[in-house]
């Protein structure tokens, strides 16, 4: 017969009993633990639905704690994922690596580690990385901002918790925490256009504007319906930038300010030393503005992305997740957005009286 707890709530208990398992075995099913044969599963997670069951992983980490004697110290683990062969490589990286910083503090106020699995190192497949987090009790996954072109990722998503950082993963459709890159832009704009621009251009490489879902691109576009005083300059989004395709651009736009970012396939943007090699001195002559100012262009103007708090996000929402057991593909996909804030600069003139707050 089933016992259910007075307040009506299904316990793992009563899971147990009517898949005919014993509640340990009922646990590691739930949590899609390797050593348990796929029919016991497949038996406990039907006994689960039609009572109601919602399993908590977190719990169980908990308790694995408490048995180990270890209640101070972690509780679980997350797995930080990413595209590179060399643990390294993406060190090189100055907003990856605001992301991972952040996030693992922001993890460990959870009670949670955080351990890095790069998904293309030697030997290693999309299939034997869920089996290692399978094995390892990891529920709860972080998708590291990749800087290539959109992908799509295959794993037993059905047995994780999981948020990319960035719209890199186009398929499956996953909840996401990303820069409000349109909102950048639009920051950028409303600020020059206050200090005097009227030629605002972007110039990026195209994959930097496709790994944002278009979102550089498109705050262009807005900022120029929303201010018809701005000419509609072009973006520049060439496969590569050269130093001769990007001063012919600025040549034929008469481009007074530049929208840009601050490092092109992990190289400092060069884009201030060409122009002074051209004759033109910013910003006397023209504006540079760094659409995520990191250490290679201290002392520009632009926008902080606020990357630490893109971190903490995401590892909330993974936690989240976790505890409302929501693991797999969402049936719709949410974007949580991140917004930045204008840093001042040596890169545009500042021609208001005294320097302002930002405009909203």
């Amino acid at each position: 017969m089933l016992s259910v707890t007075p307040a009506g709530k299904v316990t793992l208990q009563d899971v147990a009993v009517r898949a005919g398992v014993s509640i340990s075995t009922a646990s590691r099913s739930l949590t899609g633990a390797v050593s348990i044969s796929k029919d016991t599963q497949a038996r406990v997670l039907s006994a689960a639905e039609e009572l109601g069951y919602r399993h908590n992983p977190l719990l169980g980490e908990v308790m694995r704690s408490t048995r180990r004697g270890a209640a101070n110290q972690c509780l679980g683990t997350l797995a930080y994922v990413t595209p590179y062969d060399d643990v390294q490589e993406w060190r090189e990286t100055p907003t990856l690596c605001r992301h991972w910083s952040a996030a693992r503090e922001q993890a460990a106020l959870f009670g949670f580690g955080m351990t890095e699995f790069a998904l293309t190192s030697h030997g290693m497949t999309a299939r034997r990385l869920g089996d290692i987090l399978r094995a390892r009790g990891i529920t709860g996954i972080l998708l590291a901002a990749f800087p290539k072109d959109p992908f799509e990722l295959v794993l037993p998503w059905e047995y994780f918790a999981t948020v990319p950082v960035g719209h890199m993963v186009q398929n499956p459709q996953l909840d996401c925490v990303v820069s409000d890159h349109t909102q950048a832009v639009l920051l950028s704009g409303r600020t020059l256009a206050a200090r005097g621009y009227r030629r605002i251009g972007l110039a990026i490489e195209n994959y930097q504007n496709s790994i944002t879902n278009h979102g550089w691109a498109n705050g262009c576009a807005a900022l120029a319906l929303e201010n018809p005083g701005l000419a509609n300059i072009p973006c520049y989004l060439p496969d590569r930038m050269t130093k001769a395709g990007f001063l012919a651009w600025t040549r034929e736009q008469r481009v007074d300010c530049v929208l840009t970012l601050s490092t092109f396939r992990n190289t400092a943007n060069p884009m201030r030393d060409w122009l002074a090699g051209a004759g033109l001195v910013c910003p006397r002559d023209i504006g540079l503005v760094s659409l995520d100012i990191t250490n290679a262009t201290a002392g520009w103007a632009g926008i902080d992305q606020n990357s630490d708090e893109i971190g903490k996000a995401a590892v909330d929402l993974v936690m989240a997740k976790l505890r409302a057991g929501e693991h797999g593909i969402p049936k719709v996909r949410r974007s949580l957005l991140v917004h930045c804030h204008w840093r001042e600069g040596a890169t545009v003139r500042d021609t208001s009286p005294a320097r302002q707050s930002d405009p909203e």
